[in-house]
């Protein structure tokens, strides 16, 4: 039967090579919607490696010099003794799971502290995001080693070594070697002080709109904390998870058994954000955009439905007179929509060849998204997948809907009309 069909539209191909033509143009347009749409997608609902329900985010305040209460000359042994003790205290607290000190590397908050390592004569290609924390950091956010255990993280911190994310170690140690217990610097050069990588983590994404997942952590030692326990303290981020069951208006709760006890030295309870809620307004502008492109995409789909389903809505109406001389002839219904279902998708099958080969070209010239996902033959064969089921549904009711009421239409009748 295929072959038959084949002669049919080779036969007729003065008529069917305006309509090849439309669907080529149309499969390459809907190959890059479909493309770029799987790609958002697929980014933005890939896991981010650490978990944020239930946590927050809370900041130290810093009583106004001018203050009767405020004490002067406060030495930076004890202001960091007293963040370790504010530290302390919250862990302390029955709400808290776990609790950690971090600079510059809660999620979500938009601040940022890069650095380049180097191992050898090898370096990262971009600087890298720089995450100061103390170990129980990783138990907040449920980071995991590459053994899958938030553990091996911590004990790197404590022994004051370095964890490194996936990528680093791919591009410091790119013969598949194990970065752990090899050492790294953050400076070129034999003099350079050298640091242990104690584990690897997971892959660890910045958000749902970026592929950035480079990066090193190390503990926040007491010179951090000495530096930031004056005027600066308000920069330290206090990042707890709190138990499933105690997070119900935490943050009232907590100010309530807590703001005594955080009134430490010149310090005090000052901000408390749900890192959940943080998020929402860190990416809104993002979700906007990714909302008002998916408008766009339906609004195109749309149209392109109505296309190509009109126009084989009106190629099958106009082949009334055709289809009842073939039910005179003594053709089931069934087997004329057949035939017509295998015409339609044969035309398409013609019209996507060249299609691939324009998307391919696009591909290798890096017309399409590339810097969220490589150009794979994988994200190639499901383009096309994508866009010859919608294009092949489109087709399929643009035929069904007129010529499953032509095939009822008694064949003299039809053939008058023709």
């Amino acid at each position: 039967m295929i072959k038959h069909i084949w002669k049919i539209i080779w036969n007729e191909r003065r008529h069917n090579i305006g309509l090849w033509i439309e669907l080529v143009v149309v499969a390459v347009a809907l190959w890059y919607i479909a493309d770029h749409m799987y790609v958002t997608l697929n980014n933005y609902f890939k896991p981010l490696g650490f978990d944020t329900e239930h946590t927050y985010i809370m900041r130290l305040g810093l009583i106004n010099p001018n203050s009767a209460v405020y004490v002067n000359d406060i030495p930076q042994e004890t202001g960091v003794e007293e963040l370790k003790t504010a530290l302390e205290r919250i862990r302390r607290n029955p709400m808290i799971e776990a609790a950690s000190i971090s600079l510059h590397s809660s999620p979500h908050i938009g601040s940022n502290r890069s650095l380049t390592l180097f191992r050898d004569t090898l370096q990262t290609r971009y600087a890298i995001l720089s995450r100061t924390v103390t170990p129980d950091f990783f138990r907040v956010f449920k980071y995991k080693s590459k053994n899958g255990n938030t553990e091996d993280l911590v004990r790197a911190l404590e022994r004051n070594e370095l964890v490194i994310s996936p990528e680093v170690e791919k591009e410091l140690f790119p013969n598949g070697e194990s970065a752990v217990g090899k050492h790294v610097s953050f400076e070129k050069g034999d003099s350079a002080d050298l640091y242990r990588i104690g584990a690897v983590s997971t892959e660890i994404r910045y958000d749902n709109f970026n592929n950035w997942s480079s990066y090193f952590a190390q503990n926040m030692n007491n010179d951090f904390l000495a530096f930031f326990s004056g005027n600066y303290v308000s920069a330290l981020e206090f990042c707890v998870r709190v138990k499933s069951e105690e997070d119900r208006d935490f943050i009232g709760r907590f100010r309530q058994d807590m703001t005594q006890q955080l009134r430490i030295g010149n310090f005090f309870l000052g901000d408390i954000r749900s890192i959940p809620e943080n998020k929402k307004a860190y990416q809104k502008d993002d979700v906007d955009d990714l909302q008002m492109r998916a408008f766009v995409v339906l609004f195109l789909l749309v149209n392109i439905v109505l296309g190509i389903t009109g126009i084989f809505w009106f190629r099958t109406q106009h082949r009334r007179g055709e289809i009842g001389l073939r039910v005179s002839l003594g053709d089931t219904p069934p087997q004329i929509l057949r035939k017509y279902y295998m015409e339609g998708l044969l035309l398409l099958t013609a019209a996507m060849v060249p299609a691939m080969v324009v998307i391919l070209i696009l591909g290798k010239q890096g017309v399409l998204i590339t810097y969220l996902m490589h150009f794979t033959g994988a994200r190639y064969l499901i383009g096309f997948a994508i866009t010859y089921i919608l294009l092949a549904l489109m087709i399929t009711l643009g035929i069904w809907v007129p010529a499953r009421k032509a095939v009822k239409v008694p064949p003299a009748e039809a053939l008058r009309e023709e």
